[in-house]
């Protein structure tokens, strides 16, 4: 076996060990949270456990921070880097604030009329958080009229029948006038264009009056039919959520009275509190970006208004935006967004996710120097962006970054200074 560093590699299972521990390093983005954590302590142990000698630290003081490999190290641990690429960021800044109702997703089931509430044959009544689709029924309202109202239906039904009759009348006149003029208009247009279009609204009006008067007496028709112990179904016209029940099986209810609550949440409205000493600093006709608390995905969100009342806490503007819900997002989840500043953008240096460890409380990234030489480097401000973290513009050295295999390059660095230290 081929000496490196005045030490013996271990035997070529090791290496091949070493090799398929790489490749779950390489699809570790892909896997959940916990087992990027057993993989990384797995990858930890093995090095501790080998004992490689892949890891040289520098002698100096200096430069502790610094790992020699060989290229046969290198291809082992599957070290990988990229160069570093700029990019313009608009400056942000991070506010917070909670999700709300979207006003126009929120729909009340009223009575109609005066009654007694009672639910659908064969359904318990809705509770909170069931979900109800449109065009059913939840419930059935059994009217409750007054023998005054009674007679007073009854006579405004004498009427509309009537009514509904000189309807009908004038719908034949028109609809015989129409058709003469018509007949007129195509022969040797003897009557001018305008009286035959006059006559086609005469006969469009005439038949909207007679539908009108047919609706009416099937509604008071129905109402009548009510007083006399028959029940009037309450149809769900929007699909959602109940969130309120106000009202009760057996209850008596008056005309108007709201029963339930139901909320459409596809869309939610994401409040952030804007401090009134920096409601100068940023664009708020610009979209956000929007993380829910215990949600690790950001969100875009559109502008949309000021909210009508100052944040108690700040004392500040409360600006909303509106948020698509795809998921299980519900009204007063906490949130943080990024809000853009009303600035220039400006370059910054873009580092995927992957080439940043943390160590010490802090971000750092590994420098490849050339020649198998790797220097650990502390990220200062980093911000994170869609595509990573993003710092200052000349805060890295201009070399290449290692964006594979750097969680290994810093168990190698712990794993000299363990064996220095004992």
């Amino acid at each position: 076996m081929k000496a490196v560093h005045g030490r013996q590699l271990r035997p070529w299972g090791n290496i091949r060990w070493m090799q398929s521990a790489a490749a779950h390093d390489r699809s570790r983005c892909a896997l959940p949270r916990r087992k990027k954590i057993g993989v990384s302590i797995l990858l930890s142990v093995g090095i501790l456990a080998m004992g490689i000698t892949g890891g040289r630290v520098s002698a100096a003081s200096s430069d502790s921070n610094v790992i020699h490999l060989t290229n046969a190290q290198e291809k082992t641990l599957d070290i990988q880097t990229i160069h570093l690429k700029t990019q313009m960021i608009q400056p942000t800044m991070t506010l917070y604030g909670e999700l709300r109702s979207n006003p126009d997703g929120v729909w009340t089931l009223s009575s109609p009329l005066a009654g007694v509430v009672l639910n659908m044959p064969g359904k318990s009544w809705p509770q909170i958080g069931s979900a109800v689709v449109r065009g059913s029924s939840m419930a059935r309202i059994r009217p409750i009229v007054s023998t005054t109202l009674q007679i007073t239906l009854a006579l405004e039904l004498t009427k509309v029948k009537a009514d509904l009759a000189a309807a009908k009348v004038a719908k034949s006149t028109a609809a015989a006038a129409y058709v003469r003029e018509k007949s007129l208009y195509g022969q040797n247009k003897a009557v001018s264009l305008q009286r035959l279009q006059a006559a086609q609204a005469t006969l469009a009006a005439a038949k909207a009056r007679v539908q009108a008067d047919a609706q009416s007496i099937t509604a008071i028709a129905q109402q009548l039919k009510a007083k006399t112990g028959g029940f009037l179904p309450l149809p769900i016209f929007q699909s959602g959520v109940i969130t309120q029940v106000l009202a009760h099986p057996g209850q008596a209810v008056a005309a108007a009275q709201p029963l339930l609550q139901i909320e459409d949440f596809h869309t939610l409205l994401a409040s952030v509190a804007l401090p009134a000493a920096d409601s100068g600093s940023v664009a708020l006709d610009t979209a956000i970006r929007v993380r829910v608390l215990g949600h690790k995905h950001w969100l875009l969100a559109k502008p949309l208004t000021l909210g009508s009342q100052a944040d108690r806490q700040t004392r500040g503007l409360s600006v909303l935006y509106l948020i698509s819900n795809a998921g299980t997002l519900r009204p007063g989840m906490a949130i943080t967004a990024k809000v853009p500043k009303a600035a220039k953008a400006f370059p910054m240096i873009i580092i995927p996710r992957t080439a940043v460890i943390w160590w010490r409380g802090e971000r750092w990234v590994y420098i490849a120097r050339g020649g198998g030489v790797f220097a650990l480097h502390e990220l200062i401000n980093p911000q994170s962006v869609p595509a990573g973290y993003a710092v200052k513009n000349g805060s890295l050295p201009t070399q290449r970054i290692v964006s594979q295999g750097a969680q290994l390059l810093l168990t190698i660095k712990l794993s000299s200074t363990l064996k220095k230290s004992g």
